[in-house]
């Protein structure tokens, strides 16, 4: 830690006293030679012309003197300007930056958004899939289920194609992924025996690589039921907002009870099967909310199509389009 009774240095901020009172400025470790994108690289045009205006704004909220902070924009610019940033791009994003107001900017927190991200690898001209999404927006609202679920056009989101890094270098070694699920060892769980522990699940000519790793007491998750004697068509994919072993007690409290009337429970207590055949695993998981689920239940169940040779009545929330 760098400081004195005078100072101190906290991640990318320098609190001192001056005259009595609190100042902050920008900190920079003296190893950082603020290098960033260059502006010649293969990203989006609104991502290199957000940088100057992100990293003034980051200057302009923590300097609380005006005079050091114009002379961190100068140190700033010149390193933009080496990056091939053009002066005048650079001068008009600072200007917006320190227009804000440091107060507002202190307090300011992200507003969450409900609108469905769109994901696509950025191509040149994928920025037009905006116009693309708002012109065809009228046909989602003329049908009342997708209406409910995109009220409003998909927030379009790009991801980096893979670069000759992550193409040369891979950094898992192969045949050492451990186990996708674990069973929790809690005293009182009895899902514990009816985990499967597979990381690649297997139907037909379609395979499913779970990704992450889980316990009983994973929630937010995507799971697949199987039967324990080899079943072909106890196939059943759900989702949950629950710990996985409270939602599997609900399914063997149907299974006792012979509810017959439920898919689950109808295969598993039917003759010589009973909840002791249940076999359970995660196919996703680290899910956000309810629509997450859904959307991910749907495409698995999809991939499996345990909605035509499975325990699965439809394909979900999707099922009105069958």
């Amino acid at each position: 830690m760098d400081y004195s009774r005078l100072s101190v240095s906290i991640l990318d901020t320098c609190v001192s006293i001056k005259d009595g009172h609190l100042s902050t400025t920008l900190y920079h470790k003296p190893t950082d030679n603020l290098t960033m994108l260059h502006f010649s690289s293969f990203h989006p045009k609104h991502i290199k012309t957000a940088i100057p205006y992100g990293h003034a704004l980051h200057i302009h909220r923590i300097c609380s003197d005006e005079e050091e902070r114009d002379e961190h924009l100068e140190v700033l610019k010149d390193a933009l300007t080496r990056m091939g940033y053009d002066a005048q791009l650079i001068d008009r994003q600072f200007q917006r930056a320190t227009a804000r107001n440091c107060n507002d900017l202190r307090r300011q927190t992200r507003a969450a958004t409900d609108r469905v991200p769109f994901v696509v690898q950025y191509f040149p001209g994928a920025e037009k899939l905006h116009h693309v999404f708002r012109d065809l927006q009228h046909i989602i609202n003329e049908d009342e289920h997708l209406a409910k679920t995109f009220p409003t056009p998909p927030l379009l989101a790009f991801k980096q194609p893979p670069n000759r890094k992550q193409i040369v270098i891979h950094s898992k070694l192969p045949g050492c992924q451990d186990s996708s699920l674990q069973p929790c060892q809690g005293r009182h769980c009895k899902t514990c025996q009816s985990v499967d522990i597979d990381t690649t699940i297997t139907h037909g000519n379609t395979s499913h690589l779970v990704h992450g790793m889980y316990s009983c007491d994973s929630a937010n998750v995507v799971y697949l039921i199987r039967c324990r004697q080899g079943c072909p068509v106890a196939w059943y994919i759900g989702e949950t907002e629950q710990r996985l072993r409270q939602r599997m007690n609900g399914q063997r409290t149907t299974i006792n009870r012979q509810e017959g009337s439920l898919p689950v429970g109808e295969h598993f207590s039917g003759p010589g099967h009973s909840a002791s055949d249940l076999r359970v695993t995660i196919l996703q998981g680290g899910l956000r909310d309810r629509q997450q689920r859904k959307v991910a239940e749907q495409r698995l169940i999809a991939k499996f199509g345990t909605h035509r040779e499975g325990l699965n009545w439809d394909l979900g929330f999707m099922s009105h389009y069958r």
